[in-house]
């Protein structure tokens, strides 16, 4: 259970997909989650929901969806239970789908 209570519609994130992909074809995708000049990298990434606000309804605590690109703040370090959990708030707009089957393969 989360120790931390968004508000509103808000939804926060954990396991933020970061690091290269490869895709099944072999292409390298390289890791752009550096931060530049405000750029927040160009890809979509899979995060998984951690936290919902009353008013979400349109995600699940648990769910594994695909942040467009840059729709998430910094990354926030909780202490939840004794570990050491990191959290983004995702900006709800930015989800633009939800896995059916879990975590996404290469997460």
């Amino acid at each position: 259970m989360a120790r931390i209570r968004p508000l509103h519609n808000k939804i926060l994130l954990t396991n933020l997909e970061r690091g290269e992909r490869t895709t099944k074809g072999g292409i390298i995708i390289a890791d752009d989650s550096k931060i530049t000049a405000g750029e927040r990298g160009i890809r979509a990434r899979w995060a998984e929901v951690y936290a919902i606000g009353p008013e979400q309804n349109d995600v699940e605590v648990g769910d594994w969806v695909l942040m467009d690109h840059g729709r998430w703040t910094e990354e926030y370090k909780l202490e939840d239970d004794g570990s050491t959990v990191s959290i983004w708030m995702g900006d709800p707009d930015g989800v633009l789908g939800i896995s059916d089957n879990g975590r996404p393969d290469g997460v």
